[in-house]
């Protein structure tokens, strides 16, 4: 996906950020998204607005950088498509 950046800032910024497994995104998370999708497969913000999408990202609700103990939590987090969670992380939710 180009990101609109340049190679060079473009790994700036994942350096700052850090590898996703730094950040927490490893093997257990992959394992937890697959089996949370499975359960939640619908976007609630779609379902909230009368359209049925599959959700296909986990949005944390409590941030993982704030809260890393609750980055398992099936109730801190919500099945969205992806742009609703494009949206919701936007506005730094």
């Amino acid at each position: 996906v180009d990101s609109g950046r340049c190679l060079q800032h473009s790994k700036a910024k994942e350096e700052l950020r850090g590898k996703t497994a730094e950040r927490g995104y490893d093997g257990v998370w992959r394992r937890f998204r697959l089996w949370f999708l499975k359960r939640h497969p619908i976007c609630v913000d779609c379902e909230a607005e009368g359209i049925v999408r599959a959700a296909t990202e986990v949005h944390h609700v409590k941030k993982l950088k704030q809260f890393p103990e609750l980055r398992l939590v099936e109730e801190n987090c919500k099945p969205l498509c992806w742009p609703h969670h494009n949206i919701r992380t936007g506005k730094g939710e």
